[in-house]
């Protein structure tokens, strides 16, 4: 009796656990997946503790300047991080409108920035990177949910910082999007959308979602509210496309095959500035070009990638991209025209330059070596370096090489060295709002900083 009496218990004891495992279970063909990441490092540079990137920089704070020293490069800093770790939901479904059905989920832990690091961080906390699903016909994909922009974006970058090549349009943010891909050979395909003008990656204080960029601006009693900034809000969704050549005749590196391809977008700013009495609504245009492609030199051989070699990369150009695949901080003006100086006084909406490119070597099938260069150029008005601040990034550099190693398909370790040149608009104070002075007042236009760390990953 003694004994029934256990088993019942434990059974009792158990119930709560299977019936949540119950609840987790799929109507249809789910598989969970992702993998964990640990970074370890030192940067030569102290970072702003405001803000979550750790050793993961992607631009470099101001250099010292006659006398006038940054704290930033007082010390360097060592840091570990598993924020990275990132978990992902792949389902099947059944078919819709004579369609495959998909959908993808992915997310990670680095958490989600107020403000720009005003209110702090929320470091280890997921955040959604992807959530959409697919329709797929023999030669038709639509695609409706957030993934990356589908134009421009060459995944076949080999890094172990998460915000490496970051500035250099190599993609860093993904939108909401509607879009259809559609091949017209079997060479040959064209991707055409809708996407969210704005980025979603902050959804906790300063959010730039859901088509509204800034808080509305009120008028009391015909004077404009004190500190209040126009309205910057998008009617319209952004328009994107690209046409693209994609084939295996040349042979493939994993899987990466010989690819070229031009894509871009359109979209349109509403600002509305407040006067005494009423409002007025100017409009401007955002938009880009890219050239992506992705060269096997060498192509593996039997499914072996000793001595295969790849070149690849992009180029792009666009007007008032701060608010796109760049990452915004310290990209140069957020918004340009982000006050209204006076009648027939203008802002010049900056145009962004650049491009990153990537050379790969597999010195064996497990063992390879990247070599990435990225490149940015902000062009600004001088009327608005000169009426607002210094404090935005007009050109910036990375050099990375990194040595990968893939243990098994389960296990990789990967040992990076970086470099990046920042060049800003102007002699400030500070540059960084954690930067401190001693022995001047100013500070150089310029600065450096480079970083060397390892990163595991157990992919799952």
């Amino acid at each position: 009796m003694k004994k029934v009496l256990i088993v019942v218990f434990a059974l009792l004891l158990a119930l709560p656990a299977v019936s949540f495992a119950g609840s987790a279970t799929s109507r249809w063909d789910l598989t969970i997946g992702g993998y964990v990441k640990v970074d370890a490092g030192y940067d030569t540079q102290a970072v702003n503790p405001k803000t979550s990137e750790g050793i993961d920089q992607y631009y470099a704070q101001r250099d010292n300047y006659h006398g006038a020293e940054n704290s930033a490069n007082a010390t360097g800093v060592f840091a570990m991080a598993t924020g990275q770790t990132a978990l992902n939901f792949l389902v099947h479904g059944p078919d819709a409108w004579g369609a495959k059905t998909s959908a993808f989920i992915q997310g990670n832990f680095t958490g989600q920035t107020t403000n720009n690091g005003s209110a702090g961080t929320r470091y280890g906390t997921f955040t959604l990177t992807h959530a959409y699903m697919d329709f797929t016909w023999a030669t038709t994909k639509l695609t409706v949910g957030q993934t990356w922009q589908l134009w421009g974006f060459q995944p076949s970058y080999n890094f172990i910082g998460l915000n490496d090549m970051a500035l250099a349009g190599r993609g860093t943010y993904t939108v909401p999007q509607i879009s259809v891909t559609q091949n017209f050979t079997k060479s040959f395909y064209g991707s055409f959308g809708i996407q969210e003008p704005y980025k979603t990656a902050d959804q906790l204080g300063a959010s730039n979602s859901l088509g509204e960029a800034l808080a509305p601006t009120t008028i009391v009693k015909g004077v404009l509210k004190a500190g209040a900034s126009p309205t910057v809000a998008s009617q319209l969704p952004d328009f994107a496309a690209e046409i693209g050549y994609k084939s295996d005749s040349a042979g493939r590196i994993g899987p990466n095959v010989m690819q070229f391809a031009v894509g871009g977008f359109w979209g349109q700013d509403s600002v509305v500035y407040a006067l005494p009495t009423t409002f007025r609504t100017d409009h401007v245009d955002r938009w880009a070009g890219a050239f992506k492609a992705f060269i096997p030199l060498i192509p593996e051989k039997n499914l072996n990638k000793a001595g295969a070699l790849s070149l690849s990369g992009s180029v792009f150009t666009g007007q008032n991209l701060s608010n796109m695949f760049l990452n915004a901080r310290g990209t140069g003006a957020l918004l340009a025209y982000d006050a209204d100086p006076g009648p027939g006084v203008r802002y010049t909406v900056p145009v962004t330059t650049g491009g990153w490119g990537q050379i790969s070597y597999y010195i064996t099938d497990k063992v390879y070596v990247n070599g990435l260069y990225g490149y940015l150029r902000n062009y600004e008005s001088g009327l608005y370096n000169k009426l607002t601040t210094n404090d935005v990034i007009t050109q910036n550099q990375q050099y990375i090489v990194n040595v990968m190693y893939d243990v098994n398909p389960a296990v990789r370790l990967g040992v990076e060295y970086s470099y990046i040149a920042t060049n800003w608009a102007g002699y400030g104070n500070g540059g960084d709002s954690s930067s401190t002075l001693t022995g001047g007042t100013i500070l150089s236009p310029k600065g450096d900083v480079q970083t060397a760390r390892v990163a595991f990953w157990y992919f799952f």
